[in-house]
């Protein structure tokens, strides 16, 4: 008697929600579990593998990008995590040793950058990220207004409620990576961070030749402790550097993604499964053309997900069965995050990747750094807008406290709805002219700064040169606009957006154009 027929044990339909297009959606956020046990289960109880030399590699600062890797064969293959461009991904840093009741609150330093996978990449990196920059990063950041930035960091506001969590300092960044100094409370009993990051290019933008698949890149995370006098060091101290693999797609090319390989193994299932159909109609004998066909034409390195569906020719009907086996496990083979487990070497480090340059595009200091795409201010004028950047000789550091919910904070699970929470439809005048067509204007968050944000996009202005923005009523009264004001804007509303530039006072011709924006509606 033939062994009773393999059953397939899980099928797309019930395949875990780190595997679903809404569990690509909440990305952000991914697992959430206790603060002593984040990286425990279920991702580090299987030993992490070094692909070069094969040996369990642990380290001390355990690092993890909440979003769930793609289907990859355990056993042979380095998991791949598709990500979505100018979405914001969460990013949490742990020291598993901290110091046992320390003194003092202990400090530590971490940097995240990109860095590449390929040879040909990895020796002439500078090249490549021009090649970015030429093709996609330069004009993106001109629509940005802002600087041209890969990796950026998101930067959340507090609400000035006293909590826990640490402190973040803002220390440098350069296109391709950026370095925060964190510090972490005793009476917590942890040390943990967490970084909120997005990525702005695509995984085909370092090359010139058109219609090639996408290459992964080494997302790349450089953690250490920063000692002083008062806490003085106990057990090792060194820095650590660790990265995953990513690949980024345009628009929700990451879901779609997925969805292909789901679809692509669940197609190799029915084929093997028609296969091994044939085999018990003919009494379990593979016939002569059966056995010089193949599964598959053989594996595709450069996607894991498949080199299990592209198998080596079989000639009995137990290696279909084993084929099929390994066909299902795959679909339960994502892991609901990103665990940074793959040692990196000199070329990994970021304080490598912050010496490449961009033409006139040198590092930039905290003095001058765009988090957010945008540039910090001092704080809000007068008027109701943020304030001039700020360009005081003494370095500064920009405190982020993650926990404290604001408008420009997001909550857990919704930072897949950051980009769309409001339309308006605008018709812009300036320098007497109006446009002929009113403009869909899409606000990342209801607020003065992301209004003003977009309404210099459509004027193609530098945003730093938008004054304050006015509610110009039809009676002719004149309103201050704040965030308050944008709160209660109902959804879908037209208006007119009047540039009316404002005369400088020291009658500097050299000083950017400064204008009053005003509102009718």
């Amino acid at each position: 008697m033939r062994s009773e027929r393999v059953v397939r044990n899980l099928r797309p339909g019930t395949l875990d929600g780190s595997l679903s297009i809404a569990g690509v959606e909440c990305a952000g956020e991914g697992l959430r579990t206790s603060r002593n046990s984040v990286l425990v289960s279920p991702v580090l109880s299987r030993p992490a593998m070094d692909a070069n030399v094969g040996k369990p590699c642990r380290f001390r600062y355990h690092v993890v990008l909440h979003a769930p890797t793609a289907m990859f064969d355990h056993a042979r293959d380095i998991p791949v995590t598709y990500l979505n461009k100018a979405q914001t991904y969460t990013i949490t840093v742990v020291d598993s040793r901290p110091p046992v009741a320390p003194a003092q609150p202990v400090q530590y330093r971490t940097r995240i950058g990109i860095a590449f996978e390929e040879l040909t990449h990895r020796s002439n990196p500078a090249l490549c990220w021009q090649l970015w920059h030429d093709a996609r990063g330069g004009s993106d950041a001109e629509r940005r207004g802002s600087s041209p930035c890969a990796v950026e960091l998101v930067a959340l506001k507090g609400c000035g409620l006293e909590t826990p969590d640490p402190t973040w300092h803002l220390e440098s960044a350069s296109f391709n990576q950026f370095c925060v100094s964190w510090t972490s409370s005793g009476v917590a009993h942890s040390a943990e961070c967490r970084i909120l990051v997005r990525f702005h290019f695509l995984s085909t933008d370092f090359t010139q030749s058109k219609g090639v698949k996408g290459v992964p890149v080494r997302l790349c995370a450089k953690t250490e402790r920063i000692l002083s006098p008062e806490c003085p060091p106990e057990g090792e101290t060194e820095a650590e550097i660790c990265y995953c693999r990513v690949k980024v797609f345009r628009d929700h090319g990451a879901e779609r993604k997925l969805a292909n390989d789901v679809a692509h193994i669940q197609k190799s299932i029915d084929r093997v499964e028609k296969q091994i159909a044939r085999a018990d109609y003919h009494g379990g004998a593979l016939g002569k053309k059966q056995k010089r066909r193949s599964v598959a034409r053989g594996p595709t390195p450069n996607d894991p997900t498949r080199s299990k569906s592209r198998s080596p020719s079989v000639s009995t009907p137990g290696d279909l069965y084993k084929v099929l086996y390994d066909l299902q496990q795959l679909f339960s083979s994502p892991l609901s995050v990103s665990v940074f487990s793959l040692p990196g070497d000199e070329q990994d480090d970021p304080d490598q990747l912050a010496s490449i340059t961009l033409g006139n595009h040198p590092p930039s200091s905290p003095d001058g750094m765009d988090v957010r795409g945008d540039t910090y201010h001092d704080g809000p004028t007068e008027d109701g807008l943020p304030g001039r950047p700020s360009r005081s000789p003494v370095q500064r550091s920009f405190s982020i406290t993650p926990g404290k919910a604001s408008a420009a904070d997001p909550a857990p699970g919704e930072l897949s709805n950051l980009f769309t929470v409001a339309c308006f439809y605008v018709q812009i005048q300036k320098n007497r002219r109006s446009s002929a067509y009113y403009h869909a204007m899409y606000l990342a968050q209801r607020t003065i700064r992301d209004l003003a944000l977009q309404l210099s996009k459509l004027a193609r202005i530098d945003l730093r040169g938008i004054v304050r923005l006015v509610h110009v009523k039809r009676m002719g009264l004149s309103i201050i606009v704040d965030d308050d004001v944008i709160q209660h804007l109902p959804e879908g509303q037209d208006m007119i957006a009047s540039f009316v530039e404002i005369p400088a006072v020291n009658r500097d011709m050299r000083c950017r154009p400064r204008f009053e924006v005003r509102l009718t509606y």
